[in-house]
């Protein structure tokens, strides 16, 4: 079974365009099934004459609310799930952190309900955040800027 592609890249479409069911279907890389289904679900399109015209700014319209009605957005508690598919609370608060850059941290979880692997990337600016709303448990990859003594020099011996 071939899996549907769910984002579509919509600078391929021309906003002051007028499409034709397959030239539609043709611009965005999917069947013209596709775009007949799309007609069915609200897709609003010419349909005094044939072919169909679909005016490529209400193209550009219906599938970015489509693409926009399957986001979740997650509070600053949550985590998104991707075996759930919905934004879950990290089990008993407990989170790792791994530093990616000196100003990119991110931080691991597992899902409260299935046991899967949580991730989220921070910005530096919100490891105090992180330290009050979360127990963590594990800091790897710590950079020097977290360092309670930054000193490059360190296995070298001082100079007289």
């Amino acid at each position: 079974m071939v899996k549907r592609k769910r984002t579509y890249n919509l600078h391929r479409i021309k906003a002051t365009w007028p499409y034709t069911v397959p030239e539609a279907a043709k611009a965005l890389g999917v069947h013209k099934n596709a775009v007949l289904r799309w007609l069915k679900e609200g897709l609003q399109a010419n349909r005094d004459t044939r072919p169909y015209l679909i005016r490529g700014d209400e193209l550009i319209r219906f599938l970015s609310a489509r693409q926009q009605s399957r986001r979740r957005k997650c509070s600053p508690t949550e985590f998104y799930c991707f075996k759930c598919h919905e934004p879950r609370k990290a089990y008993e608060n407990i989170v790792d952190l791994e530093f990616v850059s000196p100003s990119r941290f991110r931080v691991k979880a597992i899902c409260e309900v299935c046991d899967t692997t949580l991730n989220k990337m921070q910005g530096i600016r919100n490891l105090t955040k992180i330290h009050q709303t979360f127990h963590v448990q594990q800091l790897a990859g710590q950079h020097l800027i977290e360092s309670a003594s930054p000193n490059l020099n360190s296995d070298k011996e001082p100079n007289p």
